[in-house]
């Protein structure tokens, strides 16, 4: 659930930008934004959530420091 509020934030506003009209065919229109938005859509979300599991179960481990 984190995960989709967070992307949320991101998609919304890529939502309402909207892409520039250009003539062209269906297919060639399509292919490069299913294979961005496509293969992102598979990745990221393994990834994102996978950043957000790591930052939940090791809080402030970067600010730790030796004390010797």
């Amino acid at each position: 659930m984190i995960f989709n509020a967070l992307i949320i934030m991101f998609l919304i506003p890529l939502a309402l930008k909207g892409v520039k009209y250009q003539p062209l065919g269906a297919g060639s229109a399509a292919a490069p934004h299913l294979t961005v938005y496509g293969l992102g859509g598979l990745v990221a979300p393994f990834i994102g959530i996978k950043l957000i599991d790591y930052a939940d179960r090791h809080p402030g481990r970067r600010l730790r420091r030796n004390s010797s």
